[in-house]
């Protein structure tokens, strides 16, 4: 990214539970499945940049609705972002 480029802006959902950091997650939040009870944990890698969920599908493929769902790539690609 260069120095004229802005970084695009994540929008939490408006009902998700924020969590704080940890060592290794940053930016971390509960999203709620569309379709069951479950709760994922949808989070940034603070050193690698990628985002990632805990949802089964994103564990075995890396590849998951959940991220899709708010924008951001799935496969472990870097995407640095502003959350708000």
């Amino acid at each position: 990214m260069t120095k004229n480029e802005t970084l695009p802006t994540l929008y939490v959902p408006g009902d998700a539970l924020t969590l704080p950091d940890n060592d290794q997650w940053q930016f971390r939040f509960e999203i709620h499945s569309e379709t069951s009870n479950r709760v994922y944990i949808v989070a940034q890698h603070k050193k690698k940049l990628h985002w990632a969920c805990s949802c089964m599908a994103w564990k075995r493929y890396r590849h998951c609705k959940h991220l899709s769902s708010i924008g951001v790539p799935n496969y472990e690609k870097p995407y640095p972002v502003i959350v708000k």
